[in-house]
């Protein structure tokens, strides 16, 4: 469970491609956070771009004190900041958030970044403040990962996907070379926006070329006895290099199935599942499901 980071892009908006819950309301989302926390996750993965999301952590905070979670969220790509005033409008997302001090701020992706490099020495100072006691970024692929470990040392965590497509033949080499900086590992897309859990004949058209993979990935799931979340989990779970996996849920008794995959410790074959190679890699990016 010291593993795990909760993520709360769903209590602020409808999203995935297999959520068909849609957005919780405040009474579930209350009752996701409390399961939680007396599970014993501590981390909460927001931002100012989903939705109302900090909004509800905050009231949440603000109506059990005794259960504080600490907050890494993200600057908006869309914020009109200019520049000195990113203080002052970390200090309003503590407000927002009822907390105190964030765990960590994060340029929201890699592009939101270079266009808002400004911003990189006032993320430095919120740090050294202690506004947040870590900063860091979200990344996509390799190749920001390189830029990003190469050139900017200050940054504590990168948050990265992972899981059983974008996998160790992908990403290893660029992780470990991350963390010889003493990079934070965080990562996400552990069920690729839901798709492992795709019908495989309601696969969307822009998708078929997955197809394959998908096929290979039953072909494990059956000859080893797998349901779809475990494997996704402990496959994540079970590598070193990775400090934390971060999961998001549409509902408590999600929450509660999760944190029994966490605990169902299985044998992963992990050469099989590193030996699924995606050529068509910019499928393994959600966002580009619907261009």
């Amino acid at each position: 469970m010291n593993k795990i980071i909760l993520g709360t892009v769903q209590l602020g908006l409808d999203y995935g491609i297999h959520n068909k819950q849609g957005k919780p309301n405040l009474s579930e989302s209350f009752n996701i956070l409390n399961t939680a926390f007396e599970k014993g996750i501590r981390i909460l993965d927001t931002a100012e771009a989903y939705g109302n999301s900090q909004e509800v952590i905050g009231q949440f905070h603000k109506k059990f004190p005794n259960k504080i979670f600490n907050i890494i969220t993200k600057l908006s790509a869309n914020h009109s900041l200019k520049k000195g005033q990113l203080l002052n409008h970390i200090n309003g997302n503590c407000k927002k958030l009822h907390c105190k001090q964030l765990l960590c701020y994060m340029f929201h992706n890699y592009e939101s970044f270079k266009e808002n490099i400004h911003f990189y020495n006032e993320f430095v100072t919120a740090k050294k403040t202690g506004l947040t006691k870590k900063i860091g970024i979200s990344l996509y692929n390799n190749e920001e990962i390189n830029d990003i470990v190469n050139n900017y040392n200050e940054f504590d965590i990168i948050q990265i996907p992972f899981n059983l497509f974008d996998n160790e033949s992908k990403r290893k080499k660029y992780i470990e070379k991350a963390r010889k900086k003493g990079i934070e590992i965080h990562t996400r897309s552990v069920f690729l926006q839901g798709l492992f859990f795709h019908k495989l004949d309601m696969l969307p058209k822009k998708l078929d070329p997955l197809r394959p993979y998908l096929l290979s990935l039953k072909s494990i799931k059956k000859a080893n006895n797998f349901n779809t979340q475990t494997l996704a989990m402990q496959y994540v779970l079970q590598k070193k290099y990775i400090n934390y996996m971060l999961i998001g849920v549409e509902t408590e008794s999600q929450l509660l199935k999760n944190i029994e995959s966490f605990q169902n410790i299985i044998n992963i074959p992990h050469k099989d599942i590193d030996s699924i190679n995606v050529e068509e890699e910019f499928l393994l990016n959600p966002s580009n499901w619907n261009s």
